[in-house]
């Protein structure tokens, strides 16, 4: 998935909202939908969400479970609410959608990281 710029749709009114700050990824965290076995990118993390960007819509209100993995193989399992979804557009690659996720609970298996520990791991 191409990294562009994080669009409009995340206004500022909306990042002085949370209670985390957030940490901007720049492609150090390959994230996947775990129901689809699909891509998503993941644009920033903090410890109570994070921003992703699909070529695919959630519906507001959903959970859903997320696979994050570091590049050395180091993964968390998370459950999040989709708290909005907004279409940003289309390219010659279809639609693009911008989601914020609230996480809701942690899901780690044994010798799993946390999101501390990818939060950690890319500071």
């Amino acid at each position: 998935m191409n990294k562009r710029p994080i669009p409009e749709a995340l206004a500022p009114s909306e990042a002085d909202r949370r209670r985390s700050p957030r940490i901007e990824i720049l492609g150090r965290v390959q994230g996947r939908l775990t129901s689809l076995d699909a891509p998503v990118g993941v644009l920033d993390i903090s410890l109570g969400g994070m921003a992703l960007e699909t070529t695919f819509a959630f519906e507001v209100g959903s959970k859903h479970e997320f696979r994050l993995s570091l590049g050395d193989g180091s993964h968390v399992l998370l459950c999040g609410e989709i708290r909005h979804c907004r279409r940003v557009g289309g390219s010659e690659d279809g639609d693009h959608f911008i989601t914020g996720v609230q996480f809701v609970e942690e899901a780690p298996s044994a010798g799993d990281t946390t999101v501390a520990g990818i939060i950690e791991e890319i500071e």
